[in-house]
C-alpha cells in the first residue's frame, strides 16, 4: 500500500514513500528539489461498540459556533459595488454572507461546465461567486463523460478491465459487490472518517482527504450525488457516478462496480473500515484511478491536490523543516483553522521516523481537531489504514489520560486509526500539515474571510507567449482591477492567486511554474510599467497548483504565469479570490511591458518605509527628447521632472526600459531647481552639472547599462529637478520613471 506526502504552494517540496499493510514493505523515496514534483438528510454516525459522540472540550473547549449570515446578491463583474472601508485588516467585506453549512445537503446545484458567453459571477452551492474567461489560442475543451446505458444488463466498462487498472499485477480478479458481501449498500448508516480503510494501493493522500470529507455530507454530496449507486433497488444497473474536480470543472465520472479482489473476497483497494457490506470507499477509489488511468497513477501523490479534486479549494503548507514554528505558534494556526467547518487538514510523517512510536513513515494521515486538555495542547489524528496509532503520550492507553479533565474530549480506546498527540511531539514526528479551505482564509484566523469571487481565467503558454523564467514578460500576461470593498485600515485589499496545471492525459502531466504578480505603475496606449511584488526570488515550483498571497492597494494588476524553461506549450488556470468582483479583467497583449525592482528595490527591509509611488511612461525618440549626455547639445531636451517636496525624507529613483538587442545605458541626475524656471536648458545644466546632487551612496547619480536603474536620495523640502538621459541622440526606446518616497511627492514632467 503506496503513500505519499501532503503538500502545498509556495515551497519546492516532495516527500514520498510505500507502505505494504500487509507486509509492511518501505520502500524509500527521495527528497526533490527539482521536481516538487453521514447523513445524506440526517446528521450520521456509526453504531459501534465503544464508540462515543464526540464532545468538545470547553476551554478544553473548542471556538464558539459560526454565526449565520445572509448572502450577498449576484454582482456583474463590470459593476463592483463600494464596501464598508474600515473592516479588519485586509479582508473582511462588510456585506455579511452566510457560512456554508457543511451537514446541509439541501438546495444544492447541479455542477457544470464554464459558460464564457456569460460576464456575470455565477454562485455556487458553497456561497462563492464564480467568473470564467478563456484566452486560449487553442479550441480546448473540457472532456465529459456521458452517463452508460446498459441496455437491461448491469454495465461492464471494457475500457477500463482489471488489467487496465492493474497493469503489473496477476493476482487481482475483478468481482461485484454481490460477490464479496453478503448485503451491499453504497453507504451503512450514513458516511464518517471511521470508514475509510486504505488498502493495498498507495493512496493514503487521497483517502486522509476523503476521511475528512466523509464527515461533512454537503461536500461529499458534490461528490457522490444522491443517485449515485443504485444497488439494492430495481433499478440497480451496475453503475457508480462521482464527481471530481479537475482544471476548474466538476468531471463526471462513471465506472461499473467490478472491484479488485484478492483471495477471493478481500478488496484490494481502499475498503469500509466499520462495515464489509458498504461499498462507497471502494468505489470512489476505484473511479478516482480511473479518472487518471489506473490504481498506479494515483499511488503517491500529494494531500494539497486530492483536496483540489475533492471540493476544488485551496491549500495551505507549513513545513516545519524549512520554517521553524514555535508549538504554540503552530497550535494556535491550527486551533483557528478548525473553527471553519468546512476545514480539513492534512500532515505527513517523514521517512526517517517510520516505526517510530507507532508512527508510519512517508505516510499521510488526516488531522480533524485540536484540543486544550487541561495544560496539554492536543491534535486528533487518523491513519487512513483504519488501524496502527501513535503509541507515546497522549495515546489511546497512555496514563496521561487519568489526569484529564473529565469535561475533555472522550478518552480514546480502540485501535480504529484515530488517536491524541501533544502539539510538541507533532513538530518532533511530524515534518508538514497542508491546511485546506473552500476559499482562502488570509488572516489565518479560523473565520472565513469573504474572499468568495473566483474570477478564473484559462490560458496557455504557446509560440510567442512561453519565454520562460528568462524572458519572464515574455508570457501570457492577465490584468484585473481591484476596488476598494473589504479595504482595511492601511488601506489595503487581499487578494490571493491560483495556478492550475492541466493534467487531463495524466497526473503528473506537469512542470516547474510560478504566477507573479505586478502592480500596474504607469501605462500609456502602447506601454505599461509594472512593478513586482511578493517573492522576488526564482523558485518554480512543479506541483498540479501553487497558490500565492498578497496584501494589496486597491488598483490595478497584472499576473504572469511562467514555466522555468522557456518554450513550453501547456494550459493553465489562474483563479484570482477576492472579497468583490473584480473590474476589467483582460489579457495583456501587444503592448510594451516594463518591470524593474520595485519598491523594495535590492534591499526590501531597508527599503519598506516606501509607502508611496509617483510613475510616468514615455519614449526616447532621435531628434525630440534623446539628449544623450551632458557632451551632447541636446542634453537638455531628455525628459525632465520637476519634483515638489513637502516633507524631509528619503527617496528612490528608478528608470525601467524594455529589453532590446540595441539597448543603451541610462543616466539620472538631481539637482535643486532654479526658482520658478521649468524646464531648464542646456546652459544652465551645464553651469549646474558639477554639483548635481549626491545620492546617499555619494555618488552623482547613475549611468550604466540594463533595463532597470535605480538610486536613492535624502531631501529636504523644497523643489528638485530630475533629470534622465540616454547615451546618445540617436538612442530610442521606451522609458518608465518611479519615484518610490516616504510621503508624497508632485511631479511634473517635460520632454517626456
Amino acid at each position: 500500500m503506496g503513500c505519499a506526502a501532503s503538500s502545498d504552494s509556495g515551497n519546492q517540496y516532495t516527500s514520498l514513500g510505500q507502505h505494504g499493510q500487509q507486509t509492511f514493505r518501505i520502500e524509500r523515496h527521495i527528497w526533490s528539489q527539482q521536481q516538487t514534483r453521514h447523513i445524506w438528510s440526517q446528521q450520521q454516525t456509526h453504531s459501534q461498540q465503544d464508540y462515543q459522540p464526540e464532545q468538545q472540550p470547553t476551554l478544553n473547549k473548542v471556538p464558539p459556533q459560526f454565526e449565520y449570515k445572509s448572502p450577498p446578491v449576484q454582482i456583474v463583474a463590470t459593476k463592483p459595488k463600494s464596501g464598508d472601508k474600515n473592516g479588519p485588516v485586509g479582508v473582511k467585506s462588510s456585506n455579511t454572507k452566510k457560512i456554508v453549512d457543511s451537514n446541509n445537503t439541501d438546495d444544492m446545484m447541479l455542477p457544470g461546465l464554464p459558460d464564457f458567453t456569460v460576464a456575470e459571477y455565477v454562485p455556487t452551492d458553497i456561497g462563492t461567486y464564480e467568473l470564467f474567461l478563456d484566452f486560449r489560442t487553442l479550441s480546448a475543451d473540457f472532456p465529459t463523460q456521458e452517463p452508460p446505458h446498459p441496455d437491461g444488463d448491469l454495465y461492464t466498462d471494457y475500457k477500463f478491465t482489471v488489467d487496465v487498472a492493474f497493469p503489473n499485477r496477476s493476482d487481482l480478479e475483478w468481482k461485484r459487490p454481490m460477490e464479496v458481501a453478503e448485503e451491499p449498500v453504497l453507504f451503512s448508516d450514513g458516511a464518517t472518517r471511521f470508514d475509510i480503510g486504505q488498502g493495498e494501493v498507495g493512496t493514503c493522500w487521497f483517502m486522509a482527504m476523503v476521511a475528512n470529507l466523509a464527515d461533512k455530507p454537503r461536500l461529499l454530496r458534490r461528490v457522490i450525488p444522491v443517485d449515485a449507486y443504485k444497488i439494492g433497488s430495481d433499478d440497480y444497473d451496475g453503475i457508480f457516478h462521482c464527481r471530481f474536480w479537475r482544471f476548474g470543472v466538476w468531471n463526471d465520472t462513471y465506472i461499473d462496480d467490478f472491484l479488485p479482489v484478492v483471495y477471493e473476497t478481500n478488496i484490494a483497494g481502499a475498503h469500509s473500515a466499520t462495515d464489509p457490506n458498504e461499498m462507497w470507499v471502494a468505489l470512489l477509489e476505484k473511479a478516482f484511478a480511473k479518472l487518471y488511468g489506473s490504481y498506479e497513477e494515483i499511488t503517491e501523490g500529494l494531500t494539497a491536490d486530492s483536496y483540489m479534486n475533492l471540493t476544488g479549494g485551496v491549500a495551505e503548507r507549513i513545513d516545519f523543516t524549512e520554517k521553524k514554528i514555535s508549538p504554540k505558534r503552530l497550535f494556535q494556526r491550527l486551533y483557528n483553522a478548525f473553527q471553519c467547518p468546512t476545514t480539513m487538514v492534512g500532515c505527513i510523517v517523514p521517512d526517517k521516523n517510520n516505526g517510530k512510536r507507532g508512527l508510519v513513515g512517508g505516510h499521510a494521515y488526516s488531522m480533524n481537531g485540536a484540543f486544550i486538555v487541561g495544560e496539554a495542547k492536543l491534535l486528533r489524528l487518523r491513519n487512513p489504514w483504519g488501524h496502527g496509532e501513535w503509541n507515546g503520550p497522549w495515546s489511546d492507553r497512555s496514563p496521561k489520560w487519568n489526569s484529564a479533565p473529565s469535561d475533555c474530549v472522550p478518552h480514546p480506546s480502540k485501535d480504529d486509526g484515530e488517536f491524541y498527540m501533544d502539539i510538541n511531539d507533532f513538530l518532533r514526528y511530524f515534518e508538514a500539515c497542508t491546511i485546506c479551505n473552500l476559499t482562502p482564509d488570509f488572516d489565518r484566523d479560523g473565520f472565513p474571510d469573504m474572499l468568495n469571487y473566483v474570477t478564473c481565467i484559462y490560458g496557455n503558454w504557446h509560440d510567442g507567449k512561453n519565454g520562460g523564467s528568462e524572458q519572464r514578460t515574455k508570457n501570457p500576461c492577465y490584468c484585473v482591477t481591484l476596488g476598494d470593498k473589504a479595504m482595511d485600515d492601511e488601506g489595503k485589499v487581499a487578494l490571493v492567486v491560483q495556478i492550475v496545471q492541466r493534467t487531463l492525459d495524466s497526473r503528473n502531466d506537469f512542470t516547474e511554474v510560478r504566477c507573479d504578480l505586478f502592480k500596474v505603475l504607469s501605462k500609456n496606449d502602447h506601454c505599461v510599467s509594472l512593478e513586482l511584488l511578493g517573492d522576488k526570488s526564482n523558485i518554480y515550483m512543479g506541483n498540479v497548483q501553487n497558490t500565492y498571497r498578497f496584501l494589496v492597494e486597491p488598483g490595478s494588476y497584472v499576473a504572469i504565469p511562467s514555466t522555468l524553461e522557456a518554450g513550453y506549450e501547456k494550459e493553465f488556470l489562474i483563479r484570482f479570490f477576492t472579497a468583490a468582483p473584480v473590474s476589467n479583467p483582460h489579457e495583456v497583449d501587444n503592448i510594451t511591458i516594463m518591470t524593474g525592482k520595485g519598491r523594495n528595490g535590492d534591499e526590501p527591509a531597508a527599503n519598506s518605509r516606501f509607502k508611496c509611488t509617483k510613475c510616468s511612461v514615455g519614449a526616447f525618440q532621435s531628434g525630440l527628447n534623446a539628449g544623450g549626455t551632458i557632451a551632447c547639445d541636446d542634453f537638455a531636451n531628455n525628459p525632465q521632472y520637476l519634483l515638489t517636496v513637502n516633507n524631509e525624507q528619503t527617496f528612490r529613483v528608478e528608470v525601467m526600459q524594455p529589453e532590446k538587442d540595441d539597448g543603451f545605458a541610462l543616466g539620472i541626475k538631481l539637482f535643486e531647481a532654479p526658482g520658478d524656471i521649468f524646464p531648464v536648458d542646456y546652459d544652465w545644466l551645464n553651469d549646474n552639472f558639477s554639483i548635481a546632487m549626491k545620492d546617499i551612496e555619494g555618488g552623482d547619480g547613475p549611468f550604466q547599462f540594463g533595463t532597470s536603474v535605480d538610486t536613492c536620495y535624502t531631501v529636504y523640502p523644497g523643489t528638485y529637478i530630475l533629470l534622465i538621459h540616454c547615451d546618445s541622440e540617436v538612442d530610442e526606446n521606451d522609458f518608465s520613471v518611479a519615484i518610490y518616497s516616504e510621503c508624497p511627492i508632485e511631479m511634473e514632467s517635460a520632454h517626456v
